[in-house]
């Protein structure tokens, strides 16, 4: 009891001064979450010529991409136009609808048609009957 009528001294508590600093760092988590976009990136950085076509692709498609230099890669690893056949029968041969299953096909805008056409003719001795050509949107609509 205390009969004097001032108060106890408080005892500091050091984590008081922590939780401003605790508030601040959860909110600029809770903001770069829902801010954040996530999305798989290409391991090349590829342009892909515009379209006003918005049709969707399959996510689980094989991928083939050809950077400006006309590497190409298959699912993110690199390959040689003379051994893009091989991994693709394979693929095709494992689809479980093999009439419906496609394959996506990213090329650089600065890519030559004879390099897209060629790559375009393998997939085809491969197997497959769907081909898509993956484009960026122009936002222009005709």
């Amino acid at each position: 009891m205390n009969f004097s009528g001032q108060e106890a001294p408080r005892k500091d508590n050091s984590d008081d001064q922590l939780i401003p600093l605790i508030n601040i760092v959860f909110l600029m988590l809770i903001f770069f979450m829902v801010a954040g976009q996530i999305s798989e990136q290409d391991k090349q950085f590829i342009a892909p010529p515009e379209s006003i076509s918005e049709t969707p692709t399959d996510a689980e498609a094989p991928r083939v991409l050809i950077d400006a230099d006309e590497v190409l890669w298959l699912n993110d690893q690199e390959i040689t136009l003379e051994a893009l056949e091989a991994p693709l029968v394979a693929a095709f041969e494992q689809a479980a609808d093999p009439e419906s299953f496609s394959i996506a096909v990213k090329a650089d805008g600065q890519v030559p048609v004879e390099t897209l056409q060629a790559v375009m003719r393998s997939i085809k001795a491969a197997g497959f009957r769907r081909i898509t050509l993956l484009t960026q949107p122009s936002g222009e609509a005709s």
